[in-house]
């Protein structure tokens, strides 16, 4: 029909109809986080906190896994009060942008993608709180240590409760919960990093200090302790935790076991001797007090606080770019020190690189080529170990460049960076960062075919 119409326009009047072609729509594009994927964001108390926040003055148990933090939260949940349930990780909720418009429009209420998150975070909290009908929120997810810092500045009323056990206890209950999946080794190391997390937290925090085994031998005097810390009011239905309904205990939300399902406090483990204490653990028992080390450990471990923590590794374009951050360092005053990263041959301190480490506040960020690490001659295997320095001879400060991990399982072997080659001689040479089994950065050289037999 169409053409007729068309062959007889044409011929009358040089004209033909045609369909209009339908609009182009430009595809959105989903827009860009506002952080890229492994970069710490950053994050800032709420411009008005009767406005931005639902809850108010939540209660967090800052502690290292196995230290009865799942006991002490139903005891605190026999409170009237009280509202203490299982573990909650909000922290691991984020939030991400579909559209640039999304981005735009958040951006006009001067939302950034952190505040969105603190957003949701006290939005779940304050549901759970509104549901159990009480008033006041505990909440006790021990990887909450590795992260006090945002969880204060998310809720700047918020109150913490440190609750601590012996080291050694904590390592030898975490082989214990199941042994094929750690060594007794792997698990002081493990219990390392969450005591030394819950250590940072003490010192920059107030709160108050509970211990384990006060809590298995005298409940009732460490409740009394905790609520007048609360302002409120003890009361002695909290020690019957077992007469009350709390449901299935979830599996991986805290312990499940049948100690704690039994609905009594039973007494805690004997403490271990001394010669029965890790090595790798000596230092922080002695400055919790749990051993008396003649050589000095508790000192020791306030002088090894200070370190370099690597938050993010870039190996690319012929260079090992590494940013981070400086714990425990006093603010200097001026000039500021110049600040260095030493690059050390392991096994050989004389072969030592260095390069220029510059510092924005307490963010520290330099690069290495990889090629200075690949001299001609060179051994192989080899490894590089990192530190951050300032000064000079007796007054030199060394930061060993570390990684404060995280409770996420065998993140050691998820956190793989890709190598790079360098030509020496005849041989081409691998390059490749990877953390020790101490989470300390380093850097192996390796001929390719022997490179994985170097990480360990």
């Amino acid at each position: 029909m169409l053409r007729q119409l068309n062959r007889a326009l044409g011929r009358l009047t040089g004209l033909q109809i045609r369909r209009a072609p339908k609009p182009h729509r430009k595809k959105t594009k989903a827009a860009t986080p506002a952080v890229r994927p492994g970069r710490r964001p950053d994050y800032r108390p709420p411009r008005n906190p009767q406005v931005d926040r639902l809850i108010r003055q939540p209660v967090f148990i800052i502690t290292p896994v196995r230290s009865g933090a799942t006991l002490l939260r139903m005891l605190l949940g026999g409170h009237s009060r009280l509202h203490a349930p299982h573990e909650l990780h909000v922290r691991r909720l984020e939030v991400t942008a579909g559209t640039e418009l999304a981005v735009e429009a958040m951006n006009e209420l001067d939302l950034q993608r952190t505040d969105l998150e603190h957003l949701l975070w006290d939005r779940v909290l304050h549901r759970e709180l509104v549901r159990s009908g009480k008033d006041i929120l505990v909440e006790k997810t021990p990887n909450n240590a590795f992260a006090y810092q945002r969880i204060a500045a998310c809720w700047p009323d918020a109150r913490f409760v440190f609750l601590l056990r012996h080291p050694a206890s904590i390592a030898q209950s975490w082989y214990e919960a199941d042994p094929s999946q750690r060594t007794p080794e792997e698990a002081a190391l493990q219990a390392l990093h969450y005591t030394r997390a819950t250590e940072r937290a003490r010192r920059e925090l107030p709160g108050h200090l509970v211990r384990y085994e006060d809590l298995t031998t005298d409940p009732e005097s460490v409740l009394r302790s905790i609520c007048d810390f609360l302002g409120i009011a003890y009361e002695p239905e909290m020690l019957d935790y077992g007469t009350r309904e709390e449901g299935e205990l979830p599996k991986g939300l805290g312990d499940w076991k049948e100690k704690i399902r039994s609905g009594r406090v039973q007494q805690g483990r004997a403490l271990p001797e001394p010669g029965e204490v890790p090595e790798p653990l000596r230092e922080i028992s002695a400055a919790w007090g749990y051993l008396t080390d003649p050589a000095g450990a508790a000192a020791d471990a306030a002088a090894d606080d200070p370190c370099a923590e690597v938050t993010e590794v870039w190996p690319r374009d012929g260079l090992i770019r590494i940013v981070g951050r400086l714990h425990g360092v006093p603010a200097a005053e001026e000039p500021a020190p110049r600040w260095r990263l030493a690059v050390t041959l392991t096994g050989s301190p004389e072969r030592r690189l260095d390069y220029p480490a510059t510092l924005h506040g307490d963010t520290f960020e330099a690069s290495v080529p990889v090629v200075d690490l690949a001299p001609s001659g060179i051994a192989l295997p080899a490894k590089w170990d990192l530190h951050l320095t300032t000064g000079a001879g007796a007054r030199e400060v060394r930061l060993r460049a570390t990684r404060i991990l995280d409770d996420i399982e065998q993140k050691k072997n998820i956190m793989v960076f890709p190598a790079q080659s360098v030509s020496s001689d005849a041989d081409t040479i691998q390059v490749k960062p990877y953390y020790t089994v101490r989470d300390n950065l380093s850097i192996a050289c390796q001929l390719r075919d022997d490179l994985s037999r170097t990480l360990s």
